[in-house]
């Protein structure tokens, strides 16, 4: 698959990933206290047919592609102990947590690349 082509998907990915982003921020969880971030992002990977499966009680791991070699691509999932005061529609609902380092980006941009890479199965070699 070209640049070209994981470009164009990726752009029309974005209200999507818009709204994927904004439902996490708006649910954040503090470290290792994430179950239903991991229930999410779980429940996201099952709708793109993506092999999954919990870690450590509160990390997902999902495979996709078949053979020996691998890449492996992480995100940081939980938010920090901070009152959101942005006044945003999608503020957090959690009273003294937020997602102000960027951790809900980062998990909606990991659970693009899988949908984008499920895409791409048949030409991934590990």
């Amino acid at each position: 698959m070209t640049e070209k082509i994981v470009l164009e998907q990726a752009k029309m990915l974005f209200p999507k990933l818009q709204k994927i982003r904004r439902e996490i921020h708006s649910n954040p969880e503090l470290s290792f206290k994430e179950f239903e971030t991991c229930k999410y992002i779980q429940s996201k990977l099952d709708e793109l047919g993506i092999e999954n499966r919990v870690i450590g009680n509160t990390g997902v791991v999902a495979t996709i592609g078949k053979g020996d070699k691998c890449v492996g691509l992480r995100a940081d999932i939980d938010a920090l102990p901070i009152k959101e005061a942005t006044g945003l529609e999608f503020a957090s609902k959690n009273d003294g947590v937020m997602h102000a380092c960027g951790h809900d980006m980062h998990t909606t941009m990991l659970i693009g690349a899988a949908e984008i890479l499920k895409g791409m199965e048949d030409e991934l070699v590990g």
